[in-house]
């Protein structure tokens, strides 16, 4: 007969917080949370700093066709705004789907925003090279790339999470395993979407963002094997 394993204090053994040995002290997601909204809120803010205010002159008659000749700049803004905020919403998301964190999981998430951090770079470049043809096949493979490996990080994150024991164990497994296949079918888009770029970019850059565009689909609702947590209240 199967006998259950006595807890550590019986056996004289210091008793433990949690099962995640070698990880330091597992904790909530609110301080991590924290951090990636910092963090996002960063990257949000960053490129209107790319927009400059063209310098008037005389009577200022030509600000109307300098601005024009700035949207280049407007460009970027808003695919990086919009790259950045489909992620912001997604991380907001997972926020009802994490419950703990450890040392690996907060290494991988610190990755993912890592990226998150970086993405308005390669956006930019990418739209400051569309009035140049030489320049704009590199800038497409290089945005391509970037948001590919963007794509990666999200799943990592998410692999090393439900591996460690920091998805939430009363999510109904069925739920978390669809999850799992989702973001490996899009990244595994996204990576197919890098390749194709070198080859025929434009082609990449199609695939890229419709594997982006693709989170604008609201996430399925998290589905519990009881009773659902009570929302909390975030203030």
């Amino acid at each position: 007969m199967l006998t259950r394993p006595d807890p550590p204090h019986a056996s004289g053994a210091p008793v433990r917080r949690d099962a995640h040995e070698g990880e330091g002290a597992t904790r909530g997601t609110g301080r991590m949370e924290a951090f990636a909204d910092g963090v996002f809120a960063i990257a949000f803010t960053l490129p209107i700093f790319n927009i400059v205010m063209p310098t008037l002159s005389g009577s200022g008659a030509a600000l109307g066709r300098d601005l024009v000749a700035g949207w280049p700049h407007h460009v970027g803004y808003a695919l990086a705004s919009l790259v950045i905020a489909l992620y912001w919403v997604h991380h907001h998301f997972s926020g009802a789907i994490y419950r703990t964190t450890g040392h690996y999981f907060l290494l991988a998430t610190a990755l993912f925003l890592t990226m998150i951090g970086y993405i308005a770079f390669p956006v930019r470049a990418f739209a400051e090279s569309i009035p140049y043809p030489d320049a704009l096949p590199s800038a497409a493979r290089y945005l391509v790339l970037c948001l590919a490996l963007t794509s990666v990080t999200w799943l990592f994150k998410w692999s090393i999470g439900n591996a460690f024991g920091h998805v939430d164990d009363r999510l109904d497994p069925a739920y978390v395993a669809r999850l799992t296949r989702l973001y490996r079918k899009v990244t595994a888009w996204n990576v197919m979407a890098a390749i194709v770029a070198w080859a025929w970019w434009p082609a990449g850059l199609v695939l890229i963002a419709m594997g982006l565009l693709i989170k604008l689909r609201p996430p399925e609702t998290p589905r519990y094997c009881g009773e659902a947590p009570a929302i909390e209240n975030d203030g």
